[in-house]
């Protein structure tokens, strides 16, 4: 079986947000500040790591032992992802660790957890944490149980890692362009916030605003776009000479 790179397609080539455009309402609605959208992307790299994790671990307690070949003429070991954890119990999963998020984010910022709202407790059912239900099927050939845990991990980190990059580019632009402004982590006697002086003064209060969001996000996926068609051509051409 090819072993393909899992965290760099997530992050590249199966970015969620810029090219399967998947888990969109955070970028559209919270990232208006470069913190908001810095913690709605721990959030979401939380609940989807830890419940891919699980699911692994309860896949890989029911596949087939594959430490030793099968005895001849017995029948050939297949995945037991039919008897997988279905739809409710991954559910359940991200619904909890979505809860203990929420948990950790209103004890140790509140104001944050303010400002997100209503978006924090629907990272259970983001997209994108719904989208990766139906990536362990059938179809996948059987592994070892510990390839099959390393391989959901770098396949969860690689997707949280795109989203956050996504998340974070669309509301460094959004702000700074909208507002004159960089909010980040206050630390010390820095109380968080940047000030552009230039752009301050001159702000494009537009990109502030829901559809700025979705302005942003329609460049990015243009962008995202023409990266991966000058590739392939590049790579067409690359074939031709040789």
């Amino acid at each position: 079986m090819t072993r393909r790179p899992v965290f760099r397609d997530g992050v590249l080539r199966d970015n969620p947000v810029a090219v399967m455009l998947v888990g969109l309402c955070p970028a559209a609605a919270v990232t208006s500040r470069v913190i908001d959208a810095a913690w709605m992307s721990v959030g979401l790299f939380f609940v989807l790591l830890l419940t891919r994790l699980c699911q692994a671990i309860l896949h890989a307690l029911r596949a087939p032992d594959l430490s030793e070949p099968p005895a001849p003429g017995a029948p050939p070991q297949t995945s037991v992802f039919p008897l997988r954890p279905r739809w409710l119990g991954s559910l359940l999963l991200s619904s909890c660790f979505t809860a203990a998020f929420e948990l950790i984010l209103l004890a140790f910022a509140p104001s944050e957890s303010a400002s997100l709202g209503i978006y924090v407790p629907l990272l259970a059912v983001n997209c994108l944490v719904l989208e990766r239900f139906q990536r362990s099927g059938p179809e996948d050939e059987p592994e070892s149980p510990v390839r099959v845990i390393a391989r959901s991990l770098r396949e969860a980190a690689g997707l949280g890692a795109g989203f956050a990059i996504c998340l974070v580019a669309i509301s460094l632009v959004r702000e700074l362009l909208g507002s004159g402004t960089i909010t980040l982590f206050a630390a010390g006697s820095f109380g968080g916030t940047i000030e552009v002086g230039g752009l301050s003064s001159v702000p494009v209060r537009a990109l502030t605003y829901g559809g700025g969001g979705l302005l942003c996000l329609g460049y990015l996926a243009g962008f995202a776009r023409l990266l991966g068609r000058r590739k392939r051509r590049s790579g067409a051409t690359e074939a031709g000479r040789s």
